[in-house]
Parts: structure tokens; C-alpha cells; sequence
């Protein structure tokens, strides 16, 4: 063998390689949620592993069908890796049928067009990178079109998938002013050909080592999620809530404002007690719910224990906080529970601690006002908001 079949033949032990541990890690993982993709980011490298073998066989067997096959079967290899990263990422379409059928669809009509009879090598080979540009410029779409913030290993795979389709471009275009029957292993080989079987060997490994740091980035995010969520009511739990709380004022600059919120739902163990733990549930899930209506982008709300909640909201002066406090009081009194046909009314007292301009970031100093404050609105008759102290001559609890 001479030195590029030595080098094809290595990277080709090379992608088979990296099947073997995809396949591995499917069967190993099986348990796991958070893994779109995996099994079809397997499938697309194992259509590639296949299809290169075929093209070893000589056109003349079976009149070239093994060769369109290989074809198609290398272009549905990487539509099947575009569409694991499509299943990868949040809010694209890539579970609908039209979009599998858009991504597979050169691969389809590629192999149909390769084993109508009487068409030139050049013709077969022109038809192959057109059906490959198209497959990764229909599956980059979506992807290419996401908003936000993009991890590192995602932005990788975008790069190697441009680049693919860049190669197509050019070995296309090679293809048109220098016409080749086919691969030729040996000194005429083009610099177009050289390229491209390096490429199309070489960048689905690499590409499996980003798919797969991008899986654990999104396995370690769920993980978090689930370590910082109240189970109950899917709000920040009191740790999660502290540690973000303490990031944003330490992140504070001197002059800006914020507001710490102390909710509770009144008579909530009376709500339990006459109606069951299930019930009483139901009303810690709405008042959640209501308190992430009124959350902004920068405000964080949490669970403290029980019936007990905090909100902490960013850049607020005194009279928005309070304000926003009544809204959040009024939408959860204006909507009682329903049970067995009784409306079972719902009510929240509520403690509001201001940060003031130029003072520093305490946040147990806050919370201790904001409890206090709290203490008085239930003392005073619940269903209310206090956000300053009152000096009232309050009767002793039994």
C-alpha cells in the first residue's frame, strides 16, 4: 500500500474508532434524560463507517449501485449528525417530521439519481457534492439562526460543519473546471480530492469529541437545575436562592436600588389541616406561579420552607416595590381554589426590606427586616404589605 492508502486506512480505523465508543456510551447511558441525540449522532457515524468500505469496491460491480449507495450513504451519515445536533439544542424543530424529511431528503434523491443508468462518472461525482452542500446547508439553518449565548463545544461543531460545507464548495467547483472520473490513489490526485477525503475522514471525529463535550455541558446543567430547584414548585430552592442572591449584590454598584420580599400564604396550616397536604400543595404551586408572572429578567424568587417565599427584585425604588408586591397580593386573592365546588380564598402577607442608595449588599440584614415586616403584616391582619416599620402596641400571642 502506498502512503495515502496507509492514510486513509488509519483515519478510517479512526472513525470506526469513534463509532465503537458512541455505541458504547448509548448503551452504558441508557438511563439517562438529557441525552437528544446520542443514539442518532451513533446512526450517522455508522452510516459513514459503512459507506467508505464501498467505495473501495471497483464501479464496474453490480453497475456502480454499490457506489451510489456508498454515497447516499455517507450524505444520510451526516444529515443524521446534523440532526443529533438539531435534537441537542432548545427550540428547534428537529423532533417534526417535515424537518426529518428535509435534512434526509438530499441523501434520498441522491441515491435515487445515482442508479438511473447512463450517466457519466463526472456526473455521478458533481450530483454526490451537491446533495452533500445541500444536506449541511438545510441542516446549519436552525442552528445558524439560535439566539443567545452559544457553549464553546456547540460553537465547534458549527465550525466543522461550515467547513464541510466549504469543502463541498470547492471540490464542486474543481469538479467544474477540472472534470474527474474519480478518486485516484496515487501522484495525480488534486488538491480538491486531497482535501476531501481528508475532511470528510477526519472531521466527524473531531466533531464526535464537541457533540460529546456538549451533551456533558447539557447532562452537568440539568444536574444543577435539579440541585437549585424546589421539587414542588420549580422556583429556586432557600440555597439556590441564597447563592444567587449573594452573586447579585456582590455584582451591585453603589447606586442601585433592589428590594427583598417575605411571603407567606396565610393560614396555609389551617388550608392543610381541613383539606389535606394535596390541597395545601396546590396552594404553594399558585403562589409560585404568580410570583414568576411578576418576576423581571434580573429578579430571582425562592422557597424558604413550607408556606414561606422570598422574591428579590432588582432595581426598584420603594413605591414600584411596593406596587408590585400589591399586584403579586391581589392576583393570588382573586383567584381562590376550587374544591369539590367550595372556593377555598387564598391570601398572602407580605414584608418588604429596601436596599437604599450608597449602602452596602447585606443580605441577612434584609432578610431580618423584611421578616420583621412580614411579622407585622400577619399581626395586623394578613392580607396585606408593610414595607417601613410601624409602632403599634400589638397584643401578646397566647
Amino acid at each position: 500500500m502506498d502512503a495515502w492508502q496507509v492514510t486513509l486506512l488509519a483515519m478510517f480505523v479512526l472513525l470506526a474508532v469513534s463509532l465503537a465508543a458512541m455505541a458504547w456510551l448509548v448503551l452504558r447511558e441508557h438511563r439517562i434524560r438529557e441525552r437528544a441525540g446520542l443514539r442518532e449522532w451513533t446512526a450517522g457515524l455508522a452510516l459513514q463507517t459503512l459507506a467508505w468500505p464501498l467505495f473501495a469496491v471497483p464501479a464496474t460491480v453490480l453497475g456502480g449501485a454499490l457506489q451510489a449507495i456508498a454515497c447516499a450513504l455517507l450524505v444520510a451519515g451526516y444529515a443524521a449528525m446534523l440532526r443529533a445536533l438539531l435534537r441537542s439544542l432548545p427550540s428547534t424543530p428537529a423532533r417534526t417530521p417535515l424537518s426529518w424529511a428535509v435534512v434526509y431528503l438530499p441523501a434520498l434523491m441522491l441515491l435515487l439519481a445515482l442508479l438511473v443508468p447512463a450517466q457519466t462518472p463526472q456526473a455521478r461525482i458533481a450530483m454526490f457534492w451537491v446533495a452533500a452542500l445541500l444536506t449541511v446547508l438545510l441542516s446549519l439553518r436552525a442552528p445558524i439562526r439560535r439566539r443567545g449565548r452559544r457553549p464553546a463545544p456547540e460553537r465547534a461543531l458549527l465550525v466543522l460543519f461550515a467547513g464541510a460545507a466549504l469543502v463541498c464548495i470547492y471540490r464542486l467547483a474543481e469538479q467544474g473546471w477540472n472534470p474527474q472520473s474519480g478518486p485516484a490513489f496515487d501522484a495525480g490526485i488534486t488538491p480538491g480530492q486531497q482535501l476531501a477525503l481528508a475532511y470528510f475522514l477526519v472531521a466527524p471525529v473531531f466533531a464526535t469529541f464537541a457533540f460529546l463535550l456538549l451533551q456533558l455541558e447539557r447532562q452537568q446543567r440539568w444536574l444543577e437545575g435539579l440541585a437549585a430547584e424546589d421539587a414542588l414548585t420549580g422556583i429556586h430552592n432557600r440555597r439556590a436562592f441564597f447563592e444567587e442572591a449573594h452573586r447579585r449584590l456582590s455584582r451591585r454598584d453603589g447606586d442601585d436600588l433592589l428590594a427583598l420580599l417575605m411571603i407567606d400564604a396565610d393560614s396555609f396550616k389551617t388550608v392543610n389541616d381541613r383539606h389535606g397536604h394535596a390541597i395545601g400543595d396546590r396552594v404553594l404551586v399558585a403562589v409560585a406561579a404568580a410570583m414568576r408572572a411578576c418576576l423581571q429578567p434580573d429578579d430571582i424568587a425562592g422557597r424558604f420552607g413550607g408556606d414561606e417565599f422570598c422574591m428579590l427584585l432588582m432595581g426598584v425604588t420603594a413605591g414600584e416595590a411596593a406596587h408590585r408586591a400589591q399586584v403579586l397580593r391581589h392576583a393570588i386573592a382573586a383567584r381562590p381554589l376550587r374544591i369539590d365546588g367550595i372556593e377555598v380564598p387564598v391570601t398572602l402577607s407580605i414584608g418588604i426590606a429596601h436596599m437604599r442608595e450608597g449602602r452596602d449588599g447585606d443580605l441577612d440584614r434584609l432578610l431580618a427586616i423584611a421578616d420583621r415586616r412580614l411579622y407585622l403584616a400577619k399581626r395586623t391582619g394578613r392580607d396585606r404589605v408593610i414595607d417601613h416599620d410601624l409602632e403599634l402596641d400589638l397584643p401578646a400571642q397566647a
